[in-house]
């Protein structure tokens, strides 16, 4: 029982159109990789330096070209990116102090306290407010 609900949840999020938490993205090339690199480890470890040294730039014109082609700062496009990470696992059930840890923050209220600058409310609280986004309202607060 438990494998057909994830093939639902999996078909159903393939056919689900983008929503409006997504984070833009860079187009030109070097940045699109420093990026994607984030992408595939989302941790608030990854800092400025690592990603322009990635990009082959140095810190400052990262940060000027990376603002300018997704009109976010890189600490502010960072943070949506683990933010909506974070979402992602906690409306699979993970716990939230278990993907604070995975996302590289030292304490459960430093991630509460950021998810809360990017969504205005708790993990939880996100999820009970939009459960019939995330968790196709089975989810009783």
């Amino acid at each position: 029982m438990r494998g057909l609900l994830w093939k639902v949840v999996a078909a159903e999020m393939s056919a689900a159109q983008p929503e409006c938490l997504e984070v833009p993205m860079p187009t030109a090339p070097r940045l699109l990789k420093a990026a994607q690199s984030v992408l595939t480890s989302p941790t608030a470890a990854t800092s400025l330096d690592q990603l322009a040294a990635c990009a082959g730039m140095s810190r400052r014109s990262f940060s000027r070209h990376f603002r300018s082609q997704t009109g976010l700062p890189y600490a502010r496009w960072k943070r949506a990116v683990i933010a909506q990470h974070a979402l992602e696992l906690v409306a699979a059930g993970h716990k939230v102090s278990s993907v604070a840890l995975d996302v590289g923050y030292e304490s459960v209220s430093a991630f509460i306290a950021m998810f809360r600058r990017q969504y205005g409310e708790s993990p939880r609280q996100f999820l009970v407010d939009h459960s019939d986004r995330y968790l196709g309202g089975a989810r009783d607060g």
